[in-house]
């Protein structure tokens, strides 16, 4: 895939938040998934790793290239799975919709009812990647997001926050808190070039930007 799309993260105070989203819906639009009353929607993602641990070992390690596979859900609707790369700030991302028999497959790692699906190319990609490398689930972060929209540069950006993880195999009753409550994360897409009526808007302070991992943060937490 080639690297088109840039991905800036920040963290923000509760001061910066309320700034930002009081000035952003003046020019931006608030993505149509939102509940109408609170201009938030849920995401659940289902984190793959392999046997080793590569993406947390690639990511403590500082390694500039990273890929993953989730299979993620957006208010509550139909999985997608996710496959996206990442070098530096540049980023790609395919994904394809998933059924019910698809979905089950991939969460019980089941190479042979993954390999039932062989024709399409990114249900391939991680049947190799089963057999190869034991790639299975791991974890699974919830969070809610905020999310807003501009045409001009397929501009996207979004507030995550109360951010949870818990590990596949667990209850998830024991899920932990991944963000400290008052913290929102902040994240700027763009292809190109970002508008400057947004780099106004959004950069009024000057953010420092940080390298932040919701599955990585999360697979600290839980495996101590």
């Amino acid at each position: 895939m080639e690297l088109t799309r840039t991905e800036l993260k920040f963290l923000l105070t509760p001061d910066e938040l309320v700034q930002l989203a009081n000035q952003l819906p003046l020019v931006m639009t608030r993505d149509p998934h939102a509940d109408p009353l609170t201009g938030e929607y849920t995401i659940s993602s289902v984190y793959f790793d392999d046997l080793y641990c590569s993406r947390v070992g690639d990511k403590a390690d500082g390694v500039e290239f990273h890929q993953k596979y989730r299979v993620r859900s957006y208010a509550g609707g139909p999985a997608r799975l996710e496959y996206k790369t990442k070098v530096g700030n540049l980023t790609a991302k395919e994904s394809i919709w998933l059924d019910d028999p698809m979905r089950d497959a991939l969460l019980r790692a089941d190479a042979e009812g993954v390999s039932r699906y062989a024709n399409i190319r990114l249900m391939a990609d991680v049947l190799v990647r089963m057999k190869l490398d034991d790639l299975r689930p791991a974890i699974v972060v919830d969070y809610l997001r905020e999310a807003f929209t501009y045409p001009i540069g397929d501009v996207r950006v979004t507030f995550d926050k109360d951010v949870t993880a818990y590990l596949w195999e667990s209850d998830p009753g024991f899920r932990r808190r991944v963000l400290e409550p008052q913290m929102t994360i902040l994240e700027v897409k763009y292809t190109g070039v970002l508008p400057e009526t947004l780099r106004k808007i959004i950069f009024f302070k000057n953010f420092q930007i940080v390298s932040y991992s919701k599955y990585y943060m999360g697979w600290i937490l839980l495996n101590p």
